[in-house]
């Protein structure tokens, strides 16, 4: 995807973002407790915003079909990314302000509806980008979309939906006063959370946007270096906002393992008890041979005298 000035800022970024990615992930694959809907859009955020980070550092540039495969996943992923967010706020407004709150069976149906069709419509437009359009042919430093292609309107996806995120959690956190304190604290965590992805993705809307209204604008060294560093990052918060910042999962995670270990030392004690007891059992039939061989000498003994 890129190469020179904005290698080491790409690199850092992806790192950061999939070990982000892949610490929720494990974490939510572990703890079967936290799996619940507003958990489960989270992992499901957390995969394609690792595999926007493993696209991202791909090799593009030196091969023009990778650099189709890479521009056709980094548009793929980010827009799915942007997009999920967005639906997250969505259902967390119509469970919190309204009175159509869904139950357990709706909440799953929106769940895969929601997901299966955001997924498949920037697929579409991914692939449309690609086969249709320049992604994979940009300029010499990102194998993605070039300033004059007729794809660079998929941003448009992305200016609309980061913005509506906002605005839906600050009407969600001013009309939920009388909430519950768990509930409110993630609603909290999603909109700050929303703020980040707006924030981490303002230098790519700004370049784009730049080269939308002007094809002939000259780069940007500053936005290109801050693009190649922010957008693979977007991993790193779901880490750091629901593993590194949540209470309940580190108690979770706590008692998981204290347990183990629990279980584990319990287990080694058993192991030494029994070998102790193995031990005295056969020290016990040590003992009995030598009493036995003892009263053989004794009976030998007497013979012997009543013999004389």
């Amino acid at each position: 995807m890129i190469h020179n000035k904005e290698s080491i800022p790409c690199i850092i970024g992806s790192t950061f973002g999939m070990t982000g990615s892949l610490i929720f992930i494990l974490v939510y694959l572990f703890l079967k407790e936290i799996q619940d809907t507003s958990k489960k859009f989270i992992f499901t955020l957390a995969i394609f915003d690792f595999f926007l980070g493993v696209s991202a550092i791909l090799p593009g540039p030196s091969n023009h079909d990778l650099c189709k495969i890479q521009g056709f996943l980094v548009t793929w992923t980010f827009l799915t990314s942007c997009c999920i967010i967005c639906l997250i706020s969505v259902f967390f407004y119509i469970q919190s302000c309204t009175s159509k709150k869904m139950n357990p069976q709706k909440t799953d149906m929106f769940f895969n509806a929601g997901i299966s069709g955001i997924i498949f419509l920037s697929l579409i437009i991914s692939m449309i980008s690609v086969f249709y359009g320049k992604v994979g042919e940009g300029n010499s430093h990102w194998c993605w979309v070039t300033k004059h292609g007729i794809e660079t309107l998929t941003y448009i996806i992305v200016w609309i939906t980061l913005p509506a995120t906002l605005i839906i959690y600050i009407i969600m956190l001013i009309k939920i006063k009388k909430t519950r304190e768990n509930s409110k604290t993630f609603h909290y965590k999603m909109f700050i959370l929303g703020c980040i992805y707006f924030v981490t993705q303002l230098p790519t809307l700004i370049k784009r946007g730049r080269e939308i209204v002007n094809p002939s604008v000259s780069d940007s060294p500053f936005l290109d270096i801050t693009q190649a560093l922010f957008v693979p990052t977007l991993g790193l918060w779901d880490a750091v906002f629901f593993v590194f910042l949540d209470k309940e999962i580190f108690d979770l995670l706590k008692y998981h393992f204290e347990r183990k270990k629990y279980f584990s030392v319990n287990k080694s004690d058993s192991k030494q008890k029994d070998v102790n007891n193995k031990d005295k059992e056969e020290d016990e039939d040590d003992d009995d041979d030598d009493d036995d061989d003892d009263d053989d000498d004794e009976v030998i003994q007497s013979l012997i005298r009543d013999e004389n």
